[in-house]
């Protein structure tokens, strides 16, 4: 049975629904406001006596250097955005005197990386992305590109990046590093595969503070 008229009052309502539904999905994605306060900042150079890339399931190590640099620009500012806050640009990563039964190379390319806040300052700990990576890494017999953004954290003590996924402030946006290209690699390595970065570089001049 139809009440007369009532079609267009069920119509509206149902607009008005899918209207508050989506106002309430959008208001539950939105990221947080982030205030980062940068001093002491300025361009740097970064050094670390380790760097592993893993597979992020099979916790398979893909290639172990004892090598790896960095250079950065991370200005003095105060800034305001939506997590994650861009502060600065990694200008420089070079990975090398890699270790193991195979001959390793390492290579990044499309630089500048954009350096990124992803938390508030606890314990003088600060949660930090690196995004826009993109890294050729060729094995004896194997090749492969990895891309996208890895998580880490800045510690204010130390003056030091700490690559890793295992961070000491839960982060507000997560991140991912995929790998494709593959070519060989005997089945180990596989397009859509993911990956962790692991490293600690300690900056020169150790000046930088973030908070």
């Amino acid at each position: 049975m139809t009440i007369p008229g009532s079609g267009g009052r069920i119509l509206a309502a149902c607009a008005a629904a899918v209207m508050v539904a989506c106002a309430a999905a959008s208001t539950a994605v939105a990221a947080p406001d982030l205030t980062v306060s940068v001093a002491g900042g300025g361009t740097s150079t970064g050094s670390s006596a380790k760097a592993v890339l893993t597979d992020q399931n099979s916790h398979v190590q893909w290639f172990s250097c004892t090598k790896s640099a960095t250079g950065q620009v991370i200005p003095d500012a105060v800034t305001t955005s939506p997590s994650p806050v861009r502060i600065g640009s990694l200008t420089k990563l070079s990975i090398s005197t890699c270790v193991g039964p195979v001959i390793t190379k390492v290579t990044a390319s499309k630089l500048p990386y954009a350096v990124k806040v992803d938390s508030t300052t606890v314990s003088h700990q600060t949660d930090v992305i690196i995004a826009g990576i993109r890294i050729a890494v060729s094995l004896t017999g194997c090749s492969f590109t990895v891309t996208g953004s890895a998580p880490g954290y800045y510690r204010n003590t130390t003056h030091t990046l700490v690559m890793t996924p295992k961070l000491p402030i839960k982060p507000l946006n997560t991140t991912r590093l995929t790998v494709s290209n593959v070519a060989g690699c005997a089945g180990l390595v596989r397009n859509g595969d993911h990956a962790t970065f692991n490293a600690t570089y300690t900056l020169s001049p150790a000046t930088l503070t973030i908070s």
